[in-house]
């Protein structure tokens, strides 16, 4: 038997994926839209490498506890010098810089490089003392680009490269940054597109979360964060799964068991009393009044909801009522470096999908305060907060629910009838370019009236040049209105269809006509 030969097959690497135009479209149409929202409130575009070094961007990832955890990560094919913590090149006993090949990761999402940039821009003043974390500089700043993560499991809709569009405020304590966050999410939402009343941004505060866990008796981080991880869970296992993974486990729905905390029986109900308290939407001003009355008087929790008044009032006096922003008790987002204020949007619409069934897109994107990533880097305290969208995330909501925008209007398209006009079709297509009017001539192998024409609603060109021989001779060119000739759908006589979407223009009045149609 012959051995077959190892082949290259043109093949992409799984959970990556080819963007066509109308993905890209509608991809740089919420980039655009979002960031045109972030500068009118001040914030500056800055960019960070895809590659960094592994160390800087820290264990974040969510139900991870290693930076190995769902990252791109692998050694450095230079060497280089190994830092002390001063930033000086260690030596060995025989004074010898010590080398080594250091581990590189690819960015996971653009908070931990923004935190290892905002850190090695202030590095050396704080070496000097003259930055410490009561005057720690301000900066805000957004950014988009691709992120990766290795998912062990590529579920529908997840992939291991997408975009996220970030914005960030770094070197700023206050709670008014945060009600910003949430003004602008809002803001963003409906500039790209989504309708009023089918999203709505929804808000906490891990300082209640915490101190209702201390109220309980339970003060280990790890106690903390092993709770809210499976809280986070509601939407997808339901309080009774929660109820459940809290104490001794359950069976999920392929027969598996999953294994719980195994938190006593009076202290998980006392947990699910209190978020079951809030499954039911309220205004903001009775989940406050909620709060109040639940009696737990632990500082982070007596913080957490004066934040939370302080937050409702600055959203009262911009006109962010109760049908754009809810308090919601019951969120928890599942990374671990949130400190303060939490938000995500919630998309309210509803698509069906391949097999008819009604599904609801949930949430779309959020962020919150996390005044602990810059003092991993540098030692000081420094407070940030931030929010991401998810952008192919909400790329996938626009088309399924039709919001997503209509197509780009194409370029004019000079069908080609002879390869010998090809010097007068280069020189229309230049004084038309010239003039702002975008054009392209047909380059195709196959010349074919149909198949150009196929290629022209394609590109969803509105007009059609065509230029024979004949026409040359006589000074002018056809010009065929394609949109026009797709709303004609009545007329069955093709010469009266013609005479409605075809007329001859002078060819040196061009310019004139097309400036005047598409203007």
């Amino acid at each position: 038997m012959e051995k077959k030969k190892r082949g290259i097959i043109p093949r992409k690497i799984k959970g990556f994926r080819d963007i066509d135009a109308v993905q890209n479209q509608l991809r740089w149409h919420i980039v655009s839209k979002a960031s045109e929202v972030y500068r009118k409130y001040g914030f500056e575009h800055w960019d960070t490498p895809v590659l960094e070094y592994a160390d800087n961007l820290g264990k974040y990832l969510p139900e991870s506890g290693t930076v190995a955890g769902g990252v791109y990560s692998f050694p450095n094919p230079e060497l280089e010098p190994v830092l002390a913590e001063d930033g000086k090149e260690l030596r060995d006993e025989h004074d010898k810089v010590i080398m080594e090949h250091h581990f590189l990761a690819m960015r996971y999402d653009h908070t931990a490089p923004l935190a290892r940039m905002y850190s090695e821009k202030i590095w050396n003043d704080v070496q000097k003392n003259i930055v410490h974390s009561g005057n720690a500089p301000l900066l805000r700043r957004y950014q988009f680009g691709p992120v990766f993560r290795f998912e062990q499991k590529l579920d529908p809709g997840r992939f291991r490269e997408f975009w996220q569009l970030d914005f960030d405020t770094v070197g700023s304590e206050d709670v008014s940054a945060d009600a910003e966050a949430i003004m602008i999410l809002s803001d963003a939402m409906k500039a790209i597109g989504l309708k009023p009343g089918s999203f709505i941004v929804k808000v906490n505060n891990r300082k209640l979360l915490s101190g209702l866990l201390q109220h309980l008796g339970l003060n280990s981080p790890a106690d903390e964060q092993n709770i809210l991880r499976i809280i986070d869970k509601a939407d997808k296992i339901g309080m009774q799964g929660v109820s459940e993974e809290l104490g001794k486990g359950r069976k999920d729905d392929s027969g598996a068991f999953i294994d719980g905390l195994h938190l006593p029986d009076d202290l998980v109900r006392k947990i699910m009393d209190f978020f079951i308290s809030f499954t039911e939407p309220q205004s903001r001003s009775g989940v406050l009044r909620s709060l109040t009355e639940k009696g737990i008087d632990t500082p982070l929790f007596t913080g957490g909801l004066t934040e939370l008044e302080r937050i409702d009032s600055i959203l009262q006096n911009s006109g962010f009522d109760d049908s754009k922003v809810r308090f919601d008790p019951t969120l928890v987002r599942g990374m671990a470096y949130y400190t303060g204020p939490i938000f995500e949007v919630e998309s309210l619409d509803f698509y069906r999908d391949r097999k008819g069934r009604k599904r609801q897109v949930g949430s779309i994107c959020g962020g919150g305060r996390y005044d602990g990533l810059v003092e991993n880097l540098t030692g000081i305290k420094v407070p940030a907060v931030g929010a991401s969208i998810g952008v192919d995330r909400l790329a996938e909501l626009l088309t399924l629910t039709r919001q997503a925008p209509p197509p780009p209007q194409g370029p004019v398209v000079i069908i080609v009838f002879d390869d010998e006009l090809m010097p007068e079709y280069q020189k229309i297509a230049a004084q038309l370019r010239a003039a702002g009017i975008a054009t392209e001539i047909y380059y195709g192998q196959k010349r074919g009236l149909k198949k150009q024409f196929q290629y022209a609603d394609r590109k969803n060109a509105p007009y059609a040049l065509m230029i024979g021989s004949n026409e040359l001779e006589k000074g002018v060119a056809t010009v065929k209105d394609l949109w026009l000739g797709k709303q004609q759908t009545d007329i069955k006589d093709k010469d009266e269809w013609r005479k409605k979407v075809q007329q001859e223009v002078p060819l040196d009045e061009l310019v004139d006509f097309f400036t005047r149609k598409m203007s």
